[in-house]
This record gives structure tokens, sequence and C-alpha cells, in this order.
């Protein structure tokens, strides 16, 4: 029987790969072998969001909480897992708890947004943006803004800008990735199908092999 270090290995191997089917079947173990272990809880989440099985995710997820209350304000993941299947308002409540441990991130500002919006409006939304001040990531200014205002224009700019003074960076991947993540979740928002499906599939096209880059593919899979 593999341990849960060994398991969290073959699973963030898989996920680094591509190979969903191995990085799945490495949770089902961790669950099974390992079900009341913390550790073995909470990467298994992990691995099933990134994996594209979010109500598994949700549901270790909430067997991690049950054991570790203290920690519920810093599950993000659980609420983009809750995204995922549907239940906005508690994915709104999820966001809204993070942001009294991590109040800089506007990441975290903007799925808030969406699960207002997919709840009640994207007026109600635009109201109700959370403050996420000092978020140095390009174009992290701009989409915060884009989230009160509707400006999808100065995101794009910016992007472009990004490219023009480092062209083939990782700060210029980083921007177009985020960037095009962002307004593909904002024309999600307000009702805009075909510009979410356009923006999220550029996203994930050449999305990094880590979280946000799995959550992406996931997301763009998702509409």
């Amino acid at each position: 029987m593999s341990t849960v270090s060994e398991l969290r290995i073959q699973a963030s191997e898989a996920l680094r790969r591509g190979d969903r089917n191995a990085a799945i079947k490495a949770a089902n173990e961790m669950i099974r072998d390992h079900g009341d272990n913390v550790q073995a809880i909470a990467a298994s989440a992990d691995v099933y969001l990134r994996a594209g099985k979010p109500s598994e995710a949700v549901e270790q997820f909430d067997r991690f909480i049950e054991q570790e209350p203290d920690q519920m304000p810093y599950l993000w993941q659980r609420g983009i897992g809750l995204f995922f299947i549907g239940e906005y308002d508690k994915a709104a409540d999820q966001f809204a708890k993070h942001r009294v441990v991590n109040p800089n991130d506007v990441e975290n500002a903007a799925w808030h947004f969406l699960c207002i919006a997919k709840a009640q409006t994207p007026e109600k939304a635009k109201a109700m943006v959370l403050p996420a001040p000092g978020d140095r990531r390009e174009p992290m200014d701009e989409v915060l803004a884009m989230l009160s205002t509707g400006d999808v224009a100065s995101v794009q700019s910016r992007m472009d800008a990004v490219a023009k003074l480092s062209p083939g960076s990782r700060d210029a991947e980083d921007a177009r990735f985020y960037g095009e993540l962002y307004l593909g979740l904002y024309a999600d928002a307000v009702g805009n199908k075909d510009k979410a499906i356009k923006h999220l599939r550029a996203a994930a096209k050449d999305a990094p092999r880590d979280y946000m880059g799995d959550v992406a593919r996931v997301y763009a899979e998702s509409l």
C-alpha cells in the first residue's frame, strides 16, 4: 500500500503531464487507503478539483472542514468547486470568508463576483465587488476595475502592453493567461457565453500545468 506522500507525488506528476485519469486514481487510493487522514482528505480534494471532478472535490473539502474547522477561511479552492457544481451562494460565502485572511487577492474578488452574478444578477455583483488592493500581478488592477465598470478593453490593453515590454517572457505569459481567464470569467458572469468560451479557451490553450491552469481547463470545458 502506498503512503499518502507517495500518492500525492503520483497525483502531482500525473497532473503535470495532463493525465487526469492517473491523478484521479491516486486520489481514489488516498481515500480508500487513508480515508481518515486529514492530509489525504485535503490532497485528494485538490486533485479532484484540478482533474475536473468538482463534486468529489467539494465532498472532501467538506470532510476536511469537519476535522479542521479553523481552516475554513483559507479554502478558496472549495469556493471554486462549489461554483462548478452550481452552489453559487455557498461559493460566494466561501470567497467572502477567504477575503478575511487574504484581503489583497483580485482572483478571490473575481470568483466572488462571478458567484454573486450567478446567484443574483450582474448588477448586484458589481455593487458588491470585494476590495482587493495591492495585488501586483499583471493585469490584476485592470481586472479588479473591470468587475465594477465592465471595462474589458483596459484588461486587453494591459496584456498587450506587458507582452510588448517583455515579449516571450514569463511575465507576458502570465499576464496573457490571467487576462484571458478573467475576461472569460467576466463574460460568463454577465451572460455572454460566446465571449466566455473564446477567452477561456484561449486561457486554457497554453495554461501552465499548475493549480489555476488546471482550473482554467476545467472551466473552459464546463461551458
